[in-house]
């Protein structure tokens, strides 16, 4: 399943994939955050940075891949190109299509950017819409903000919610929920996918101990009881509402 709206731009080694509906055919300039000027604020939180971007009333995340962990420290944002389908900003723009298709949580995709570069390398970044008015977990935790019982539950009922969909979130942290009033999303759908047949009881698992480990350390230093909201948490994603 893809975005039934999607347009593919293709040309001198840039391709843009974004959709129609909320967006007019797009350049290259788009996805440069200097040629927002000040209509771009940077938000940093967890990896890099993102720009929250504002055009004729349209709010949007901008967001440069690069790369973590220790490769990162001499490769920022090079990929090696497998061609424009596998490059990881256009798999992601697919996969929030699709996810927002099925009603997902999640922030809807506007148009993602891949540049072909000297040699065998590729950069990129992608645009969402911007969801208002949310925090994220993470900030919730580090500034000891009070997260209550039924919010953890329906924070355990939203992972539930994509696990039954067979979605694997490749980074389910703090940093990558947020929270409004009423609802709870995910973000950063990086190297994510919507698996079958792939032992899911291994991989659920195994992304509730990612969170685990990130919500022990927003709270390290905090007064906050993680085992008690860790329990809640469960609860929810064990007894998810009936649909």
């Amino acid at each position: 399943m893809t975005p039934v709206n999607q347009t593919i731009l293709e040309e001198s080694g840039q391709f843009i994939i974004y959709d129609r509906e909320l967006l007019g055919e797009p350049s290259a300039r788009l996805f440069d955050p200097g040629d927002w000027g000040d209509r771009a604020l940077p938000h940093s939180e967890g990896r890099g940075t993102v720009w929250f971007v504002e055009s004729v009333g349209d709010h949007w995340v901008l967001k440069s891949f690069q790369r973590g962990g220790l490769i990162g420290r001499w490769v920022k944002r090079r990929y090696v190109f497998l061609g424009y389908q596998r490059a990881r900003m256009v798999r992601e723009y697919l996969l929030l299509g699709q996810l927002h298709q099925m009603g997902l949580p999640v922030p809807q995709p506007v148009a993602a950017f891949a540049k072909r570069e000297a040699g065998f390398w590729y950069s990129g970044s992608l645009i969402t819409q911007r969801l208002e008015n949310v925090r994220s977990l993470a900030s919730c935790l580090s500034e000891d903000q009070l997260v209550n019982d039924h919010r953890w539950r329906e924070i355990g009922r939203t992972i539930r919610r994509f696990h039954d969909c067979n979605v694997f979130h490749s980074d389910l942290n703090a940093s990558n929920i947020l929270l409004d009033d009423d609802s709870v999303y995910l973000i950063d759908f990086d190297r994510s996918q919507v698996r079958s047949g792939w032992f899911p009881s291994n991989w659920r698992r195994g992304n509730l101990k990612r969170l685990k480990r990130s919500l022990a350390k927003w709270t390290a230093n905090t007064q906050f009881d993680c085992a008690q909201s860790w329990e809640a948490l469960c609860a929810g994603y064990e007894n998810p509402p009936i649909s």
